[in-house]
This record gives C-alpha cells, sequence and structure tokens, in this order.
C-alpha cells in the first residue's frame, strides 16, 4: 500500500503549499513576527498528532481491533487506515494546547483558518487517493460526489469567505467555525446514505457535536443573535 502513503504525501505538500501561500505576505502574521519557518515548525508538529489522533480514531470506528496490537496501529503503509474525524480532533487538541501555552500571542484563530482553507484543498485529492488505494470497499459514485462537492466549497471559501477575512469583515476563526459547519453536515449525510442503520454510530455522535459546537462558537464570535434582532 505504499500508493495510500504517496496519497498523504501529495496531500501534505498542498496544504503546506496552500498555507504558504496563504501566509507568506499576510499582514497580522508579519505585525506577529511570525515567520514562515515557526508556522511550519508548529504544522510539523501539529501534523503528527493530526495523524495520531487519525489513526486512534479510526480503530475505535473500526471496532478497536487495530489499537489492540501496536505492529497493525504504526505500520500504516500495510493496514492503511485514517479518520478526517480523528484527524480534526487531533487539530483541535493542538489548538486547545497552543491557547492553553501560547506565550508569544499567536493568532491562532487566523493560522487555522489558512490550516482549514489549506486541509480542504487537500479533500478531493485524499478522497479520491483514499477510495483507489486504500483497499476499502466504497461507492464510486459517493466518492466523485465527495469530490465535486468539496470543489464547489472550496471555491465559495476562496472567493468569498477568504476576501471577507482578509478585509477584516471576519474575525479570525471565523473561516475555521465555517469549515467544521460543512464538513460536519457533509459527513454526517455521506454516512447516513452509506449505511442508514448506523445512524447513531459513533462517528456521527462525534460530528454531531462538533456540528452544534461549531455553530454555537460561530454564533457567539460573530454575534449573530445580535445581528439578527438588529
Amino acid at each position: 500500500m505504499q500508493f495510500f502513503i504517496l496519497v498523504l504525501l501529495i496531500c501534505f505538500f498542498i496544504f503546506l503549499f496552500c498555507v504558504y501561500f496563504l501566509g507568506k505576505d499576510d499582514l497580522i502574521l508579519l505585525r506577529k513576527d511570525i515567520s514562515m519557518d515557526r508556522l511550519f515548525n508548529i504544522i510539523m508538529l501539529g501534523s503528527l498528532v493530526c495523524l495520531f489522533s487519525a489513526r486512534v480514531f479510526y480503530g475505535l470506528f473500526q471496532g478497536g481491533n487495530i489499537l489492540l496490537n501496536p505492529f497493525v496501529f504504526f505500520l500504516i503503509p500495510y493496514f492503511p487506515g485514517l479518520s478526517l474525524v480523528g484527524g480534526i480532533i487531533g487539530a483541535g487538541i493542538v489548538f486547545l494546547y497552543l491557547l492553553l501555552i501560547r506565550k508569544n500571542k499567536l493568532p491562532l484563530g487566523r493560522i487555522f483558518d489558512f490550516c482549514s482553507i489549506g486541509f480542504l484543498t487537500t479533500l478531493p485529492v485524499g478522497i479520491l487517493g483514499y477510495f483507489m488505494f486504500s483497499g476499502e470497499k466504497s461507492s464510486a459514485i459517493r466518492t466523485i460526489s465527495l469530490m465535486i462537492i468539496y470543489i464547489i466549497i472550496f471555491s465559495i471559501f476562496w472567493k468569498i469567505f477568504l476576501p471577507r477575512m482578509q478585509s477584516a469583515k471576519f474575525k479570525d476563526g471565523t473561516i475555521s467555525f465555517l469549515f467544521l459547519i460543512f464538513f460536519s453536515i457533509i459527513s454526517i449525510i455521506s454516512n447516513i446514505i452509506e449505511n442508514s442503520k448506523q445512524i447513531l454510530s459513533l462517528e456521527n455522535v462525534i460530528l454531531s457535536v462538533m456540528l452544534i459546537a461549531s455553530v454555537s462558537a460561530l454564533a457567539w464570535q460573530e454575534k449573530l443573535l445580535t445581528k439578527f434582532r438588529n
């Protein structure tokens, strides 16, 4: 399954390039004196946490057999399988950790906005690669549909949401919450269509909690209730 690892590396390089493209001339990062080297160091360490979390949650969602054998758990090239939901939970753990220990007042909301767009960029490639090389049975129609949906969402983020963030019409972190909302809704609907008998699966429950938390955080940050009342 070396091709599966190759897909992961391709997605990771696309992600890094997108974050670099967005952050290299960003005024907020420049004012905070955050170099790209420092940003990439944070991303590299965070990516390891996300990879570990993605593997752990994949094992939980698949029944826990992977977690019982450390050789199977760590030999991803021969026993492929990662959970996007688990990876996002890992990113949330990294965010909370940096939020609690930060000393130089990193603009975490803005950094994770860039990472959200970068991750969204890799999703069509990752979905296609996972379908082709993971060895798991999946519907071709579902794969193509998800690719098209995420390409459309990426266009919306790039053309509409990103300019609003760069012009300060959106607060830092808003794009991350919007990404989580879109991702949660699409994943829940996709899981239900694929297996309607497992509506209350562990993954769907976690996605539902993620959706509610993201909507609440977005409403609080952008003061949507106040704007709605006005």
